[in-house]
């Protein structure tokens, strides 16, 4: 019976779980390539089973644990400033009472999530070139430096620049979840609040921030799994030969070694380490936010 009264929704469904099988179920097949010795123009099922070969190729290569340490520590800086940056971007236009004001915010801030990465990187690499670039000339003019400083030279500080400028590429489209989180808050609570004597500060602290933090962890549990996937065209566009030491993300390494060079059974075996990497840190994170019954499953 019940079946029957949803059988619309059920039929709108066939096209997603087609989508689903086509493109996420049935490419999974070509994993057989991480364990064996696939080359160009042979077939897959005539290739020389190598077991984890190319797993340890991965694990043990001189190069992996530097990039395992640009994966995290790039992608966990992005996550922390991005959330944080989305929350407070959200409380303060849900504060605002000029409507119009709000609008044109949210507008300048959300539409850097449609630009290209390819156009980001390109404005951010003319903006900070030593050679007439913007901060630069600005930087020489107020008297703060005395010669124009070559940022993506600088290897240490490249977590840091790529940190800010994917933050300033998403954080305006993050605070929309937010605001409509803050949207859905009883009223009563605020006028309750009011009624205490509640402040401004104390109204965010006491009520806004305890409701949407359910959707907090919820967007923090699934931008988790990008910490491994997550993580190869802005590196790869703002990334250089000098700052290769802190550019380079796993994907990258799995280009170089593998791709460029033919071998997809060792650029298989990258993407199947990746995928478990983060299913595995998913399924932790899920279990840990149970407690506060903001978990996904």
């Amino acid at each position: 019976m019940r079946i029957k009264k949803q059988q619309v929704l059920l039929w709108m469904s066939v096209p997603i779980m087609l989508h689903l099988a086509l493109f996420q179920f049935v490419p999974l097949w070509g994993w057989l390539m991480a364990f064996k010795d696939y080359h160009i123009g042979q077939s897959l099922w005539k290739a020389d089973w190598v077991g984890f070969k190319h797993f340890k190729t991965l694990l043990t290569h001189d190069e992996f644990l530097q990039a395992l340490r640009n994966n995290f520590a790039m992608n966990l800086m992005q996550l922390v400033l991005g959330t944080l940056s989305s929350i407070a971007l959200a409380v303060v236009l849900s504060e605002l009472r000029s409507k119009s004001f709000v609008r044109i915010v949210q507008t300048m801030t959300y539409l850097p999530h449609f630009v290209s990465m390819v156009v980001v990187a390109n404005i951010f690499v003319m903006l900070l070139s030593p050679d007439g670039g913007l901060i630069n000339d600005l930087l020489l003019k107020l008297g703060w430096i005395n010669e124009s400083i070559f940022f993506f030279g600088k290897p240490t500080w490249f977590w840091v620049i790529h940190t800010i400028i994917l933050t300033w590429k998403g954080f305006g489209w993050g605070a929309i979840i937010y605001l409509a989180s803050i949207a859905g808050i009883n009223p009563s609570l605020y006028d309750a609040a009011m009624v205490d004597g509640a402040n401004r500060w104390q109204k965010i602290k006491y009520i806004i921030v305890p409701s949407i933090m359910p959707t907090v962890i919820l967007l923090t549990i699934l931008s988790i799994g990008g910490l491994m996937t997550g993580g190869f065209e802005s590196q790869f566009l703002l990334g250089n030969v000098i700052n290769a030491d802190y550019s380079q993300v796993i994907s990258i390494l799995a280009l170089r070694l593998g791709l460029n060079a033919g071998d997809f059974s060792f650029g298989t075996a990258v993407g199947i380490f990746n995928s478990v990497v983060s299913i595995t840190l998913v399924l932790i994170v899920n279990a840990i936010a149970k407690r506060y019954q903001a978990n996904l499953f």
